[in-house]
């Protein structure tokens, strides 16, 4: 059969569409949170410690549960929770971080954070730091973020 160029053309990019709405089905099923004002906080040259900061919001109907976090750039990363007893301050270790559904959670200077422990790399200005969160479904997301000497 002897079909019109406009039709060929059409089904030799019916493959391409179809990928493009995979692509778009799998990023929508698979993000977990959405983030903003992501960053990492420059530290001082040399040292092996630098602090992640973050809004995390979660869309999802029912609350997500981050279980573990790494990152590329360092061999050990924690949540932490800022705590303040009289004049002393504590970083205590947190097992898991629950976002609510429909909620925010801010890490932030002086409150919730991430740890970056151990680095593998120094991180100076304007470097990218990948962080990918464990989630207790067993799925996990990762996000990018630039080091930034304060939050943007």
């Amino acid at each position: 059969m002897n079909y019109p160029k406009r039709f060929c053309a059409r089904i030799l990019m019916l493959p391409v569409w179809l990928m493009l709405a995979g692509i778009s089905f799998a990023t929508y099923g698979t993000a977990h949170f959405q983030v903003e004002n992501a960053w990492v906080q420059l530290a001082p040259p040399g040292a092996k410690v630098n602090a992640a900061y973050m809004q995390i919001h979660n869309p999802q109907a029912q609350a997500r549960i981050i279980t573990g976090v790494r990152a590329d750039c360092c061999a050990m990363v924690m949540l932490h929770q800022t705590r303040r007893e009289g004049d002393r301050v504590f970083m205590d270790h947190l097992e898991q971080l629950v976002i609510p559904a429909q909620s925010s959670v801010r890490l932030a200077p002086g409150g919730l954070h991430i740890m970056l422990m151990q680095a593998k790399r120094e991180l100076t200005l304007d470097s990218k730091v990948t962080i990918s969160f464990d989630f207790s479904d067993g799925t996990t997301q990762g996000v990018e973020l630039h080091v930034k000497q304060s939050n943007p």
